[in-house]
Formats: structure tokens, sequence, C-alpha cells
């Protein structure tokens, strides 16, 4: 486990006293930690794609093979809410598309694509499935995520460490002061001179950032996958209200 503490300022109190906050002495505290976990849910995207002169028979094309995948994912025991399978999308294909890049001339054919986004949940699996879904003529990858199944629980731990940090931080700092804490008088997940704003019609919405490394789909065996840690990160924002040490 990896922790990242605390960044403290003491702001003066003409900067945000209009906005309601503290009219005496306080300390403003900016709390962070950071949590590293082994990821134990993949999240993969990818599209079918199919091209065809003809529209109807690119569209079998995909729906064959979108098949395919679903029996695969059946018997590789993905749960059925694990899956989304978007509708059908279909383009034409113009003559000199692939010349200027802009869609002139006459329409030569079509394509067709459907998007799925995949949760693995039994990561021994995941290679595998990788494997089988790239054996799959048209499969075309957009994104491979790590994740954490317990993801809330994890950012309810990491809150109440930046609380834990911010308090001993403060106290470090308003000791060298000759000062002491005498209450709380704000938490925020965001920064103060952002609240009026967050509280009075805008998102106010925790800032927590799940982050996990690209896993490449070239021509590695499965056993070569390898999943990077999902990393977890949290900031919180405190006044306190102080007072001099007695």
């Amino acid at each position: 486990m990896k922790l990242v503490l605390l960044a403290c300022l003491a702001l003066p109190l003409p900067l945000l006293a209009d906005g309601g906050l503290p009219d005496k002495p306080y300390i403003y505290v900016e709390g962070k930690a950071e949590i590293e976990k082994p990821a134990d849910v993949v999240t993969l995207r990818f599209d079918l794609a199919a091209r065809n002169p003809d529209q109807a028979k690119a569209n079998q094309e995909v729906q064959a093979k979108a098949n395919k995948i679903f029996a695969l994912l059946t018997e590789r025991k993905i749960a059925e809410n694990d899956v989304i399978a978007a509708d059908l999308k279909s383009e034409p294909l113009y003559e000199k598309q692939e010349e200027t890049g802009r869609k002139e001339g006459k329409i030569v054919g079509y394509a067709v694509t459907r998007s799925f986004t995949v949760k693995v949940r039994a990561i021994a699996a995941f290679a595998k499935i990788v494997d089988e879904l790239l054996a799959i003529g048209g499969t075309e990858f957009t994104g491979i995520e790590t994740g954490l199944i317990k993801e809330k629980e994890i950012r309810d731990e990491i809150f109440e460490k930046t609380l834990a940090n911010a308090r001993e931080r403060a106290e470090k700092t308003l000791k060298t002061m000759g000062m002491k804490i005498d209450g709380v008088f704000g938490v925020s997940p965001v920064a103060f001179p952002e609240i009026r704003s967050r509280i009075f019609g805008q998102d106010s919405t925790e800032r927590v950032i799940v982050t996990g490394s690209y896993i490449s789909t070239g021509d590695m065996a499965s056993s070569q996958y390898r999943l990077a840690p999902v990393s977890v990160s949290q900031s919180v924002h405190v006044i306190y209200l102080i007072s001099p040490a007695k």
C-alpha cells in the first residue's frame, strides 16, 4: 500500500471571507492519499467490423461474428450483466474516401460495426479470452482497462486516510507556530476557492482517479499478458479554526 501525504497552506482571510468562510484565524489544509492494489477486474472494449459492397451481407457477417462472441463469453462463464452489446452502426464507403479522407465519389460498399464492452472478473481467464476474441476475424480492440471490484470500499478507506493525514499535517505545522486547532470549519473534496460554484450550480462529486496501464493485444502468448496494479487516489480540503496554544 502506497500513501502520499499532504500539502498545507495557510490562506489570508480576505481571499475566502467573501465566500462565507472564516472571519477568524484558520489554516487551510489539502490532504492527499493513494492506494495501489492488484487489479481484480478487466474491462474489454472492442468493435466487430465488416466491410462489403452489399450492406445486407456486411450486416449478416457482423451478426454471425456477434453470435460467436456471445457463445464464447457464455462458455467462459461471463455473466450477461457484464456484457454490453451496442446496436449496429452502418456507414457507406465512398470511392475516393481512402485517397482524400473525404467522403467523395460514388458509394462502393458499407462498413458495419457493433461495439462490445465486456467485464472479466476472473483475472486468470483474461488472457485466454483476449486471444480467443482476437481469433474471431474483424475484432478490433479499442481499450483494455484494469479495475477493482470493491472500488467503493477502497474510496471510503482513502477518504478516512486523507482526513487523518490532514489533521496530522495541520497539527505539525501549527506546533511550529505556537498555535493549536480549535475545531473544523469545513471539509470538501474540492478546493474551497471553487466551493461557491460547486455548491450553487455545478457538480460537487468527489474527485477520485482510477488508473491502469494499457495492455498490449499484439502477438503475445496468453501467458505473457500482465496487468498493471490499479492506483486509486483521493484529495480532501479542510479548514481548521485555530488559536494560540496555551
